[in-house]
Order: structure tokens, then C-alpha cells, then sequence
């Protein structure tokens, strides 16, 4: 392991530390019986999940600690610190790659969402196809592969489609790579960028935003799925606000927000 790893890996143990003490000493002051349970959620799930727990907070008296950022870097964030309760991802990918590392004791599906490419309303530079995000006249926002979900599957699509090193040279030139998909969905939301991929789900959260199907990116519909940790010290309650989420109650919020769920795909 190298020293930038090294110092990388203590930093983000010393931030999770940090939450997780902050968020006791606000427990103990409010009162409450039991600290908050700590969730790292993709951000791209974060319109779906933050109501819910709030919900859960309001009818159970357990509250919900939640961090956000891509799947990778908050896969990456349980490995290190080993702490936490429970772990959603944009897609199961990641969440297999956790149960591979031993970080896992139960796994519940949440929904499905599918990749597609993100346009201004109108679609003013008529951007039809994946050739189309080759051409030189565009700036293009993808997610980081290291990172986000929807950068990791954009580059294993766009190479089963031979255009990945055209497509991130593009982006390296005139384009932008970005942490996570909301950041993605903004930057073409306010125009800084011509197109962008990111999850059905995202764009139908963006009046801005039109949505352009390509066949590839329909066949996969990946999961989101929520993780009960095996670092949790409150696995009940853990299991309990997993279970919430994929309660009628979840589904119906998780529609909502553009989700498939798991109903609307059996």
C-alpha cells in the first residue's frame, strides 16, 4: 500500500470517526435513548431515501445518520472504517463487492434503474445515439468510474459498444467527470454541460432534463439495494429501517421518485 493511500485511508477514518461522535453527543443531548443509526447512501437515492427516514424517524423515535457520495467512495468508506450500519448502492455491483470483503450480514432490494443519456428539454443538440456523444461540437459530463455507480456502468456499456476511449477522450478534452450522478444531472440542468449519463431514475427527478433511450442502456436494469452491516451495533433496528424501506410504504416513495420497483419488474 502506498503513503497516498495510506494518508487517504486515515483521513476518511477520521471523518467517519467524527460523524459518528458528533452524532452520539447530539443524541445524548436530545435526549435520546439510543444514538442514530449511520447510513451511507448513493446520492443518486438520496430523493427517496431522506423522506423515508425522516418517516421512520417520526413513527419509531430511531433516527438516521446519512452520508452521501457515490457507491465506490462510500464502499471504500465502510472498508476503512468499520463503522456503520447500513450501506445502499446504485447498483448491486457494489454491494457484492462488499459481501466478497465480509462487510455484510443481510442484503434487501430496494428498486432497479437503467442508464440513459441526459439532454436540455428539447433535446437542442438532437443527440440520438451513442455515435452522437463523439461529436466534437459537445461537452459531455460522465461519473467518475472509480467512484459512481453510473460511471461505473457507463464505461462497461460504452466499451461493450467500442466507444468507450473515443467517448472519455471527449470528456477529458472538452467534458467533465464527475463524483457523483446529481452532480452529472446539474451540470446539464444548468446547461454547463451539452449531455450527460446518468439513471432514468435521476433525470425523471429534473424538469430540465430530457431523457434519450439507447437500446444498450435499456436491456440492464441494475439494482439499488440497502446492506445491513456487519459492523453494526444496532443490527435490529438496522434491519428494521431496511425492511421499512422495502415496505408498500418504501415502494410507493421510491416510485415516486422515478425508481422502478422491485413489484414493477417481477
Amino acid at each position: 500500500m502506498n503513503k497516498g493511500f495510506k494518508f487517504i485511508s486515515a483521513a476518511v477514518l477520521a471523518v467517519v470517526v467524527l460523524v459518528v461522535l458528533l452524532s452520539s453527543l447530539n443524541s445524548s443531548k436530545n435526549g435520546a435513548l439510543t444514538p442514530p443509526l449511520m447510513l451511507y447512501c448513493a446520492a443518486g437515492v438520496k430523493p427517496a431515501v431522506l423522506p423515508l427516514a425522516l418517516e421512520f424517524e417520526r413513527q419509531y423515535g430511531q433516527a438516521v445518520q446519512i452520508m452521501y457520495g457515490g457507491s465506490g467512495t462510500l464502499l471504500s468508506n465502510v472498508q476503512v472504517a468499520r463503522l456503520g450500519d447500513l450501506y445502499i448502492a446504485a447498483d448491486q455491483s457494489y454491494i457484492e463487492i462488499a459481501a466478497d470483503k465480509g462487510l455484510i450480514d443481510e442484503i434487501l432490494p430496494l428498486a432497479t434503474q437503467s442508464p440513459v443519456i441526459a439532454v436540455a428539454k428539447g433535446n437542442p443538440k438532437k443527440i440520438l445515439t451513442l455515435e452522437d456523444l463523439k461529436r466534437a461540437d459537445l461537452r459531455l459530463a460522465l461519473g467518475n468510474p472509480e467512484s459512481a455507480s453510473i460511471g461505473k456502468q457507463t464505461k462497461y456499456l460504452l466499451e461493450k459498444a467500442g466507444n468507450w476511449k473515443s467517448v472519455k477522450k471527449q470528456v477529458e478534452q472538452t467534458g467533465v467527470f464527475k463524483p457523483t450522478v446529481p452532480e452529472v444531472a446539474n451540470d446539464v440542468k444548468l446547461g454547463a454541460v451539452d449531455a450527460g449519463i446518468i439513471w432514468d431514475s435521476t433525470a425523471a427527478q429534473y424538469f430540465e432534463i430530457e431523457a434519450v433511450h439507447i437500446p444498450l442502456f435499456d436491456e440492464v436494469r441494475m439494482q439499488v439495494s440497502i446492506a445491513i452491516l456487519k459492523s453494526s451495533k444496532q443490527p435490529a433496528a438496522a434491519l428494521r429501517f431496511a425492511r421499512y424501506l422495502n415496505s408498500p410504504i418504501g415502494r410507493a416513495v421510491f416510485s415516486e421518485c422515478g425508481f422502478k420497483t422491485i413489484n414493477d419488474t417481477e
